[in-house]
């Protein structure tokens, strides 16, 4: 990748697409810290930041295949990202609340799936880094994530990439595209075509 800049403000839902290889999640590790691009920089409200993960409360990352050891629980992530405040709202969501207590080992991927997300959507951090949060997840738990996404974003800035891009699109205020190795800032859902992303 070269030539890459990106913004995300406060109440800004930001949709990173591209194609499988095109260094999405590269990008999004890059910006949380745990990957060292060649070339960077990365600023939170104008300071630098070598490593944006250390900076407390900044930055909450799912990755695409997971971060939740089989052996932990929902309960366990409550108490270790302080969620029992908001755990009336996430509860509310029904396939939380019933296995809310069952190891993950014992989960289907999209309950699994379900549950990391609402962690690091009511986690503290300002910015979150979403990457293909709607995988393994059935319709119908998509519907049920995206009020959280939406409600999360009042107060905070995310980022984040999925293939199902007619749902990334219905929710992102900003759109860019990642493609030959640059990016591109879209105003128009026709550009997708032209940067060779639906095609």
């Amino acid at each position: 990748m070269s030539n890459i800049y990106l913004k995300c403000h406060t109440k800004d839902i930001v949709a990173l697409l591209g194609r499988n290889g095109s260094g999405k999640s590269s990008l999004l590790k890059i910006i949380f810290g745990s990957l060292k691009g060649e070339n960077q920089s990365v600023r939170l409200n104008g300071k630098y930041s070598p490593i944006l993960f250390k900076v407390p409360r900044a930055i909450s990352y799912l990755p695409q295949d997971g971060f939740v050891p089989n052996y932990f629980c929902f309960e366990d992530l409550v108490k270790i990202f302080r969620l029992s405040e908001k755990l009336d709202v996430i509860l509310s969501i029904e396939e939380i609340d019933k296995y809310k207590s069952t190891r993950f080992k014992h989960l289907s991927g999209g309950i699994k799936k379900l549950m990391e997300i609402m962690t690091i959507l009511y986690s503290s951090s300002k910015f979150l880094l979403l990457d293909e949060p709607f995988s393994f997840l059935a319709p119908v738990l998509v519907e049920k994530i995206i009020p959280h996404i939406e409600s999360q974003s009042l107060h905070k800035g995310i980022i984040l990439t999925d293939h199902q891009y007619e749902t990334v699109l219905s929710i992102c205020n900003k759109y860019y595209v990642l493609n030959n190795t640059a990016i591109t800032l879209i105003k128009d859902v026709s550009q997708l075509n032209e940067l060779g992303y639906l095609n």
